[in-house]
């Protein structure tokens, strides 16, 4: 099986039901990145053993636990971890749905050659609200892509080289450090765009638990905040998972 010249890079808190099934997905795949990485932030259930679990089929899995702060850090730490040129951010809740996912993923990279992209998302599950969220959400990104270029770390491709000359996300903003990244590297002159394939598959469970309008209006009011006050100054709530303040260790697991 080729081994490809890509670091994955999964941010977790509680994800005890959801890093399995992407992990096996990444298993399953006909191209195996050189290095996984998965940073937790001292869940408070399985995830780690889950994560754990999945080393027999992936010898290059690294699993690194610090004390939670943003998201941004743990995705900055697990890059430090890793050495390959190419870079991707995973969430926890995606997953590949065939074989040849990743090698189609990596092939498009090598093909258009990015500096920084993303993939279209599509939701798991057939509800048909869902299909029509992330199709007007994947049709925003697009059209916006010359004037306020955006998208969201459920999936990210950018080059070790321009992640590490920017500085990496910004670990002070709690909400839209995603859009922030692609933003500050499109004012570099760094080329974004999106892939024409493959299609990544998550869960739409924050819809599902917080309601498609609700979650909506809450993305709409960040996005006006981030345009008058900045991406540091939005007031509205993302959670990341529960975190238990006593711990405060760092270290690989």
């Amino acid at each position: 099986m080729q081994n490809i010249d890509l670091a994955i890079v999964i941010p977790t808190l509680n994800e005890q039901h959801y890093i399995g099934s992407l992990l096996d997905s990444i298993a399953k795949q006909t191209v195996q990145p050189k290095e996984i990485v998965v940073i937790d932030a001292y869940s408070k259930d399985k995830t780690v053993e889950e994560a754990k679990k999945r080393r027999i089929k992936l010898p290059q899995l690294k699993v690194y636990q610090i004390p939670k702060s943003t998201i941004s850090r743990q995705r900055n730490f697990g890059v430090s971890k890793t050495k390959q040129e190419h870079i991707l951010f995973l969430d926890a809740d995606m997953f590949f749905s065939d074989s040849e996912t990743l090698k189609t993923y990596y092939e498009e990279v090598l093909k258009t050659k990015p500096e920084i992209a993303s993939a279209f998302n599509v939701p798991a599950g057939h509800y048909w609200k869902d299909k029509v969220f992330f199709t007007a959400m994947n049709i925003l990104f697009f059209l916006s892509r010359p004037i306020w270029p955006m998208t969201t770390a459920m999936n990210i491709y950018i080059k070790r080289e321009v992640f590490e000359k920017i500085g990496g996300f910004d670990e002070n903003i709690r909400v839209g450090e995603d859009f922030e990244l692609v933003q500050r590297c499109s004012k570099r002159g760094y080329k974004f765009f999106f892939l024409d394939q493959p299609r990544l598959h998550t869960s739409p469970r924050r819809f599902e638990k917080e309601g498609r309008t609700k979650f909506a209006l809450k993305m709409i009011k960040a996005s006006l905040q981030t345009l008058l006050f900045g991406y540091r100054n939005i007031t509205v709530e993302y959670e990341f998972g529960k975190f238990d303040s006593s711990q405060n260790k760092s270290h690989k697991t």
